[in-house]
């Protein structure tokens, strides 16, 4: 083992150097440091006596060969640096067939697991273990095993049978390093890795279909130590020798940011380890973390928290140790559930265990402050009882867009009405080009023609001659909002799918950002807006030679910033988009007519609404616009006889197409839908949205696309009459 005094210098030279100026520009995040009298940690008073255990880390894994396999109690803890996950039965009479695996870790020489049958089985090498669990499915189970090879900087997972503990499967993932690693088991019954590597890159895995499937990388920075994963919360802990503990979302889709709820001065954290609510039975997840330059523990829930001395006593003198990992656990006896916990001593090299008494572990079972929220609780289920919220899957995405950072913004359909297969999206990259994709979501064409914010689609547009009933040649267009210039980019649309960049029509706002358009008569209308709420509409001329000229006709404004908008022909309504505020309708039948507001953002609707559509499910017409707020889509029936009346339906979310291995969609800017037969999988037509957290791998941002008949599908779910 190191030297304590040096290892206390070279944290003393490194939080000076890392602390101040690194930490705070990891990545740009929101950190709390919670200091709440519910959550701020204390010393109970309560100290410890730890047992040497004298083999070293130990735990045991529990199965069955009866039907019974499926009825454990999941008590395990997520792991922490070199601590795997535990089941323990609960005492009942559905157990009398339970058998039990030892698992024994020595982390530089080897695994060595033995089931009761004395079958044996040895892993020889380095390794640090991240999770080990007996799991099953259709009656079959299997110790799911998954670790870091420190020989050969490989995470590894294992599938090792119950009975004659041969390896069935092995798998095995390239990694730059490994400074802290953990797992989880998913309800899916997949294990979820997460791997801080040595670049200070977290790592989020999955194993699925017998592969790893990469979810999602970014930054964290220097100073983790180890780390703890808890999925019923969706909550990654984080302990971080320079600031103490970090928590992370687990869910891939949620915005990046961390949130520090413990920070000591010269407290360096180095092992962290969580329970789920799950496993406690409670409405809250038990955290634990230790220091080596505190002979104790802190433990904390949502309603408490405290410090608790760990003292030894092998020879009959009290002594402190030096903790740096951490593993808790929960365990049943004849006077209920307990939990123990198991720690290093970095000076002596020895692991030691303790089990907090019943007292103590009570705290942590029962719900405590929690069950006072109950009416809060029932006000969430209320709401999600009232409106639906029905899950699709993408059946394709495109290519990422060039640009980094927020890029991708909004996209259009183009259906070929001469080749439905040969439709086209049109997609921007906000930071610098306009982008065309098949239906496969390959790159078709790119224009660099400027900062293109938002974009849309106008079939047969008089060419020359316009406004007057002699026109004979029209074409297709594609018009989008230009903040380089300030102007509408106009592009004319071939029998192929190509784009043909024909002019731009100069606009008198201030920062043009969204815009939408409709055809009457051969004439293309244009409703484009500011950041400052201001609309304009301009007719666009197109003469013989192909220039083209804007007209403006009306002006309008809302009281704060837009930007999607769609414009229903048939029955002269435009519905607009107020990002923060809801919806405006506006009779476009004259210019003279003002906006109207129909539609507040209430719960569940959660703002941004940015992107909206029009769709048609069973002769009725709804409005879809994106919830970008909790990563969905509000679904609004347009009422037949009054197209000023939405309905609210219910929620629609993109969940993770695993086996494509296409990610779910969050944070959504714009959006477009059709209900144009365009074949193949798109018959019943096809919903684009931008993804703006674009991962499974961590990419740059795209577009994803959902099949008409998914869409047609969930609409119908929400339309169903409520039990």
């Amino acid at each position: 083992m190191n030297n304590r005094k040096t290892k206390g210098l070279l944290r003393a030279v490194a939080k000076a150097v890392v602390f101040t100026g690194a930490l705070a520009t990891l990545f740009n995040c929101a950190v709390q440091d919670k200091t709440d009298s519910k959550t701020q940690s204390k010393s109970s008073g309560t100290v410890l006596k730890l047992t040497h255990l004298k083999e070293g880390f130990k735990q045991t894994l529990y199965y069955q060969n009866n039907d019974q396999a499926n009825a454990y109690k999941d008590t395990h803890a997520s792991n922490t640096k070199t601590t795997a996950l535990t089941k323990t039965p609960m005492p009942t009479a559905s157990y009398k067939d339970t058998h039990a695996i030892d698992l024994q870790i020595n982390e530089h020489k080897g695994i060595s697991l033995t089931n009761s049958q004395g079958k044996t089985h040895f892993i020889k090498g380095s390794y640090v273990v991240a999770h080990a669990e007996v799991a099953s499915s259709a009656n079959k189970q299997w110790v799911s095993l998954v670790v870091f090879n420190n020989n050969t900087q490989q995470i590894e997972a294992y599938r090792i049978s119950v009975d004659t503990m041969a390896v069935q499967q092995q798998l095995s993932e390239p990694a730059k390093g490994s400074e802290a690693i953990c797992a989880a088991m998913g309800a899916q019954g997949h294990p979820h890795i997460i791997n801080v590597d040595a670049t200070g890159t977290l790592n989020q895995y999955e194993l699925h279909h017998d592969r790893f499937l990469s979810l999602r990388s970014f930054s964290i920075g220097p100073g983790i130590k180890s780390c703890s994963v808890d999925l019923v919360s969706q909550s990654i802990y984080l302990a971080d020798e320079f600031a103490g503990v970090w928590k992370v979302n687990a869910n891939i889709e949620s915005e990046l940011e961390k949130t520090l709820i413990f920070h000591e001065t010269d407290t360096p954290v180095e092992g962290v380890s969580v329970l789920p609510s799950t496993t406690l039975n409670s409405n809250s997840s038990l955290v634990g973390w230790v220091s080596p330059d505190k002979s104790g523990l802190w433990l904390q829930n949502q309603c408490h928290a405290e410090f608790v001395t760990l003292m030894r006593d092998e020879d009959g003198t009290a002594e402190s140790i030096e903790p740096e990992f951490i593993h808790l656990a929960t365990f049943e006896n004849k006077e209920g559930p307990g939990i123990t916990v198991v720690v290093d001593d970095d000076a002596s090299g020895r692991v030691y265990s303790a089990a907090l008494s019943a007292d103590s572990a009570a705290v942590y079972f029962n719900d405590g402050c929690l069950a006072k929220k109950g009416g809060v609780a029932q006000s969430d289920k209320d709401i999600h009882i009232q409106h639906k919220v029905v899950k699709v899957l993408p059946s394709a995405q495109t290519q990422p867009v060039q640009n980094f950072g927020d890029a991708a913004d909004d996209p259009a359909i183009w259906a070929n009405s001469q080749s439905p297969s040969e439709s086209r999206i049109i997609g921007t990259d906000k930071k610098g080009a306009l982008v065309t994709y098949d239906l496969s979501g390959q790159q078709f064409q790119s224009l660099p023609i400027g900062r293109v914010n938002n974009v849309d689609v106008g079939y047969n547009v008089a060419v020359a001659n316009v406004n007057t009933a002699s026109a004979e040649e029209f074409t297709d267009i594609a018009v989008a909002s230009n903040r380089t210039h300030n102007s509408l980019s106009v592009l004319e649309i071939d029998s192929s799918g190509k784009l043909r960049h024909l002019g731009e029509i100069k606009t008198t706002l201030s920062d043009i950002y969204g815009m939408c358009l409709f055809v009457n008569k051969g004439i293309a209308h244009v409703f484009a807006n500011d950041t400052s709420g201001r609309f304009e509409r301009y007719e666009l001329s197109i003469n013989q030679g192909k220039a083209v000229e804007g007209k403006l006709s009306q002006t309008f404004s809302l009281p704060s910033q837009p930007e999607g908008c769609v414009v229903d022909t048939h029955t002269n309504t435009a519905y607009l988009g107020e990002e923060a505020a809801g919806i405006w309708v506006l009779d476009i039948s004259s210019t003279d007519n003002t906006p109207t507001f129909i539609s507040a953002i209430t719960p569940p609707v959660e703002a941004d609404i940015e992107g909206l559509a029009l769709f048609t499910v069973d002769n009725k017409k709804y409005l879809i616009a994106s919830s970008q707020g909790n990563n969905s889509y509000a679904i609004y029936h347009i009422h037949e006889e009054s197209p000023k009346t939405l309905t609210l339906m219910g929620l629609v979310e993109i969940a993770a197409d695993r086996t494509k291995q296409i990610d779910g969609v969050s944070e959504t800017d714009g959006l477009e839908a059709t209900n144009a037969d365009l074949g193949g999988a798109f018959t019943e037509g096809l919903w684009v949205v931008q993804d703006g957290r674009n991962v499974m791998p961590s990419q740059n941002q795209n577009f994803k696309l959902v099949a008409g008949s998914a869409l047609k599908d969930a609409i119908r779910e929400l339309v169903e009459p409520q039990d």
